[in-house]
């Protein structure tokens, strides 16, 4: 049995472990992961195992040419999504079964301007389940000179930046990754991805290569109104996005700082319409399909559509 010295000395070495556990800074405790902002049910419904692609093209207009001049310039955009497995470690697609169940998502169009032919092609892979981006690509032809951009989110460490041009230089950059921040690219991909059930607006940021920046956004689900396409008419959520400032845009060069998307309220929830507030730049849906197109030619299928964009 302790004597009472003994008993004092105990008690004040469990209540001196007990402050002590209560004073540690919490600064050094690990963050809790952000509430997700996609729908896990709706990105991996069985939609998407049919072994297809969905094939959707775009009427793009814009007041504003690629170098920012008042110019009016129309013309169309192609994009395609589809479900492979893809390696985030070798960044790049698997064949064999291994890597990870993701999504590839393309845009892609062409642009004449006076001698030159803009040729700009963006593809982007992302995590399945949850939309995590993996790698956005872009490589582009002008008359010029080629161009390539990357830029790729590791599973661990630094988001990698890489630029190759004849013309335009070359750079090998890197910074710091953040949680919800995608590519510009992935922007209509993770739109339609978006989860409303639980509130109207939803916060995520924009991973800007050139300056290393993540731009903060907030998408504000503004309710259900009947879009009239070429494609047809659509009952539609309009989801109006906000950026803190302006990031790179796939039709506008610069994004305007307050855009509007339309995704259908069907299962598949296809963007249909998308347009900066401003008026500036706008795309709405003129024909889709479900192909699988590297063993089909797709073209002859399309009624609406009739000639590559």
């Amino acid at each position: 049995m302790l004597s009472r010295p003994a008993r004092r000395l105990l008690c004040l070495l469990i209540v001196a472990g007990i402050l002590s556990s209560g004073c540690t800074d919490p600064a050094a405790a690990p963050e809790p992961d952000p509430p997700a902002l996609t729908e896990t049910s709706y990105l991996t419904d069985d939609l998407w195992d049919d072994g297809q692609a969905e094939v959707a093209f775009y009427q793009v207009e814009r007041s504003q040419d690629q170098y920012g001049r008042e110019n009016e310039q129309r013309f169309v955009a192609g994009t395609y999504l589809v479900k492979h497995r893809f390696s985030p470690a070798e960044m790049t697609k698997r064949t064999d079964g291994s890597g990870v169940s993701s999504f590839k998502y393309a845009f892609f169009y062409e642009v004449e301007s006076g001698s030159y032919e803009y040729k700009r092609n963006w593809v982007v892979n992302a995590r399945q389940q949850d939309l995590r981006p993996f790698k956005q690509s872009f490589t582009s032809f002008d008359w010029c000179s080629n161009l390539y951009r990357e830029v790729a989110f590791p599973p661990e460490g630094s988001i990698e930046v890489r630029k190759r041009s004849d013309d335009y230089g070359n750079r090998r950059a890197s910074f710091s990754p953040q949680p919800n921040s995608y590519p510009p690219a992935q922007l209509p991909l993770l739109i339609r991805g978006l989860d409303f059930s639980e509130t109207d607006t939803l916060s995520f940021a924009v991973a800007v290569a050139d300056s290393g920046a993540h731009v903060p956004a907030r998408a504000v689900l503004r309710g259900t109104e009947t879009v009239k396409t070429e494609a047809g008419s659509y009952e539609a959520e309009r989801i109006r996005v906000t950026y803190e400032s302006a990031v790179p845009s796939l039709i506008g060069e610069k994004s305007a700082l307050t855009e509007a998307y339309w995704r259908d309220t069907g299962p598949e929830r296809r963007l249909v319409q998308m347009a900066a507030e401003s008026g500036r730049y706008r795309m709405a849906l003129v024909e889709h399909l479900r192909t699988p197109y590297w063993k089909e030619n797709l073209w002859p299928k399309l009624a609406r559509i009739n000639e590559r964009p």
